[in-house]
């Protein structure tokens, strides 16, 4: 592909050759024929091939440097011709000097130039002729482009469908039966070579996705819609950069997650978003066995108007539970979490409670009044860097509010509790990432406790959260940069928001209490090359339309997460997605009853503000714990 691109300048920069070469020496003779000067040709004939010479290899790299190469003259504006009109005044300008300078006798090399003054009249005769051929040539693309197809202001946009199958068929149906769509079909493009050459709907398959340069150059392509719900990520980014590169706008049919869970309708089109390219195969959770334990059950989700608790929410309606109670401390969040299940999928059987997961006696009252059967603990302070400065408020609330729900869970006969935890609890190098830990700890010293099944699921980050990379990038973008990217080298774990629900309901059902289980997270993505494909997803290229700042890690970032620790080795389920983690030994090898004790303590001690004594507990469980780096005494 990138050999026809080459190709294709290289033709360009030949013909601009000529034009230039044919400009320069019709002004000459113009401009003898004008002056009718006598001597006028003997004079300058014998300098003609040093002064084409010039000519060519100054005006060339003027075209180069303004971009004039790197154009989709099939679109060509205003602005593009405002591109040409300053590459050609900028180097005739630079000839008149390089001229003007080598009237003047002068020694170069042990070669001396003496060069005739040379007439004025010549560079503005050549630059008109430059000028107005070189935009004549450009320009003809678009004429003939809208005289064969007509123009892009008044014409319906010419769509090039990527996928002939089902998706594909259903899109072009609908294309051809809504009179007044926008689209008009032209083609589909698809890597099944049974299908090529075939029509549908009278629409032909016009080869294999690697086609699609030349398709959408031969057929003035003004939209590519890729028609593949279960298409891969890859597969996805592939044909957004290239119809990007292209100069074509790109966008997607939703993804299977979007239509099983009801959001969208298949045929719907939207514009591509990086979890679209960063999307993996769809998620298939043993639907029978999610229905048998969830089906009229009371279900409770902690944090149930965060991106996590949310999406496990509107999962959770498609088993029909009994009654969902809506825990969560913000208002906001509830009221829209509660109006989305009320209004979008006519879920009713609902209870919003607004409370802190720290308030045990609130708390107590929804247990004792409603009894849930299932408990989501989705509810955490989850921003690293915020943390860091609020240390004593991220351990309160995500191990001692954990611990409360925990009790009260034992207490009212809760039959299953899943607690989401993180990646950052491996090796904690932040306050956060500690607190998850001591979560993790707490819930394993309840597996023999009879009749609550305790289980914790492990994950990286969701793409889209609020707060996360994603959404901030996307904002940078749109507001015309800089991105800001802690450092190039850089990694995360990232999975969709419906896939890390899914997978942890899956995981409730699985869990027999004990396990901690560890999602597939895939290959860690160097925040990086995230940063560039959004922009290039936005049409723009890295570092020329938007600029990427280096900020430097934030305090207690790591540069690479990890989703097991040392004395951990991960174990295959039956469910492929879906790891266990299994000690190969306790904790800093701590018997259970000494870490259920160094817990009792760093509970004690939060609470009356001993920092000398949290300080040596906390390095009991995690060792390479400073409190001078990892501590922060702001509000203390």
């Amino acid at each position: 592909m990138r050999s026809k691109t080459a190709f294709k300048i290289t033709g360009q920069l030949i013909f601009d050759a000529l034009i230039i070469f044919t400009s320069f020496v019709i002004s000459f003779f113009l401009r003898g024929q004008i002056g009718d000067n006598q001597g006028f040709f003997s004079r300058l004939s014998d300098f003609m091939g040093w002064y084409i010479l010039i000519v060519i290899l100054v005006k060339i790299p003027m075209l180069w440097f303004f971009g004039v190469y790197r154009r989709v003259w099939k679109y060509a504006s205003l602005k593009d011709m405002i591109a040409i009109l300053e590459s050609v005044t900028l180097g005739s300008v630079i000839i008149a000097v390089i001229f003007y300078i080598l009237s003047f006798p002068i020694s170069i090399f042990n070669i001396n130039f003496d060069f005739p003054f040379f007439p004025r009249g010549i560079f503005v005769i050549d630059y008109l002729l430059t000028l107005t051929l070189i935009i004549l040539s450009r320009f003809s693309e678009r004429f003939f482009n809208e005289l064969k197809f007509g123009s892009t202001v008044m014409r319906k946009k010419r769509v090039l469908i990527v996928g002939a199958g089902d998706a594909g068929e259903m899109i072009v149906r609908e294309m051809i039966r809504q009179k007044n769509s926008e689209y008009m079909p032209i083609g589909f493009l698809d890597d099944d070579y049974s299908k090529i050459k075939n029509k549908i709907h009278g629409i032909s398959v016009l080869g294999p996705i690697s086609r699609m340069e030349s398709v959408i150059k031969d057929y003035s392509v003004d939209e590519v819609i890729i028609a593949m719900p279960s298409a891969s990520g890859s597969v996805r980014k592939e044909v957004a950069v290239k119809a990007r590169e292209y100069g074509v706008n790109c966008k997607t049919l939703p993804s299977l997650y979007e239509v099983i869970d009801g959001k969208v309708y298949l045929y719907q089109v939207r514009d591509i978003e990086i979890e679209d390219i960063l999307g993996r195969e769809a998620i298939n959770i043993k639907i029978p066995e999610v229905v048998s334990e969830i089906k009229d059950k009371v279900i409770m989700v902690t944090g149930a108007g965060g991106s996590i608790g949310s999406e496990i929410c509107r999962q959770i309606i498609r088993f029909r539970p009994e009654k969902i109670i809506l825990v969560d401390h913000s208002e906001n969040n509830l009221f829209l979490i509660l109006e989305e299940l009320d209004n979008k999928f006519a879920f009713v059987s609902t209870v919003p409670a607004v409370i802190d997961i720290r308030n045990k006696q609130a708390l107590r009252s929804v247990f004792k009044k409603y009894k849930p059967d299932i408990l989501f603990h989705a509810a955490a302070y989850k921003h690293v860097p915020l943390m860091q400065l609020n240390p004593k408020a991220a351990i309160q609330n995500n191990y001692l509010g954990t611990k409360i729900l925990a009790k009260l869970s034992i207490e009212f006969g809760v039959k299953r509790f899943v607690l989401l935890s993180t990646d950052k609890a491996v090796k904690p190098r932040n306050v956060m990432g500690i607190s998850k830990l001591l979560s993790e700890q707490y819930l394993q010293t309840l597996t023999d406790v009879k009749g609550t099944r305790f289980m914790i699921v492990r994950f990286g980050n969701v793409l889209g959260s609020m707060g996360s990379v994603v959404p901030l990038f996307k904002a940078q973008i749109q507001s015309g940069g800089p991105v800001r990217v802690t450092h190039p080298n850089m990694k995360r774990y990232f999975m969709t928001i419906p896939e890390a629900s899914q997978l942890v309901i899956q995981a409730c059902i699985m869990g027999k209490g004990g396990e901690i289980y560890v999602l597939d997270m895939g290959e860690p993505i160097n925040i990086l090359d995230l940063a560039k494909n959004m922009i290039r997803i936005y049409g723009m290229e890295p570092g020329k339309d938007i600029e990427i700042k280096y900020t430097g890690p934030r305090d207690g970032e790591k540069m690479d997460e990890e989703l097991t620790g040392e004395n951990e080795e991960l174990i295959p389920t039956e469910f492929k997605q879906i790891f266990k983690a299994k000690y190969n030994s306790s904790i800093n090898n701590l018997k259970k009853d000494e870490i259920t004790n160094i817990l009792f303590n760093i509970e004690k001690e939060i609470q009356i503000d001993d920092y000398r004594g949290l300080f040596k507990d906390l390095k009991k469980i995690v060792p390479h714990f400073d409190e001078n780096k990892m501590w922060s005494r702001l509000y203390e």
